[in-house]
């Protein structure tokens, strides 16, 4: 039976790269997808290479790390044509874009004027 493949964006990140172990230790080829943008944001205090790196070291030939931005539409569109992974998850986006659509709406509601 061949083995299956997932695609974990932000994988550096503190739920992607659990993602990536949960699944690596079930089998799974994980192909992580990262650009370290929270060093860019943040500075050296944000880098996250050193969880790539450790990644790297902890799951070995189960996982593979990709340089892309996941804002750049033909770098993304390539890399899923190669891949053609049998799962995404979306425990990253839920996160950020339901918490970031929560506030939103608070704001709204509570203090419009910020």
């Amino acid at each position: 039976m061949p083995q299956k493949t997932l695609l974990v964006t932000g994988s550096s990140g503190l739920i992607g790269s659990e993602v990536c172990v949960h699944f690596a230790e079930r089998g799974w080829q994980v192909h992580g997808v990262d650009n370290n943008q929270r060093a860019v944001f943040f500075g050296p205090q944000g880098d996250t290479r050193w969880n790539q790196k450790r990644l790297q070291e902890q799951l070995g030939d189960r996982f593979q790390h990709t340089e892309l931005d996941i804002r750049d539409r033909p770098g993304v569109l390539a890399l899923l044509d190669e891949l053609r992974p049998e799962a995404i998850p979306f425990d990253d986006f839920d996160t950020n874009a339901t918490g970031t659509l929560n506030l939103l709406e608070a704001t709204r509601q509570s203090c419009p004027e910020s």
